[in-house]
């Protein structure tokens, strides 16, 4: 393995984790938001949700950005790898 590839590789598996990591405090934020009583959302809906009782968080952003960078990092150091 070259020294690139698998810094590509850690790097890209610890931004997608970090991304994911925030995603899932995003979810579990707007879920405590609505009452107990209520049909439970899931997905986009508790996204929207999200943006609606934080409008100026830059949170899903920056989860989006950690999810897609890392994912892209992954990908190239692995076709590092592989070539």
């Amino acid at each position: 393995m070259t020294s690139k590839a698998d810094w590509f590789v850690v790097a890209g598996f610890l931004l997608a984790l970090a991304g994911l990591a925030l995603r899932i405090f995003i979810m579990m934020r707007s879920s405590d938001a609505h009452p107990a009583n209520a049909t439970p959302r899931a997905g986009r809906e508790l996204l929207k949700s999200y943006s609606a009782l934080y409008p100026k968080s830059r949170l899903p952003l920056a989860m989006w950005a950690s999810i897609s960078l890392g994912l892209v990092l992954l990908i190239a150091g692995f076709l590092l790898e592989f070539r």
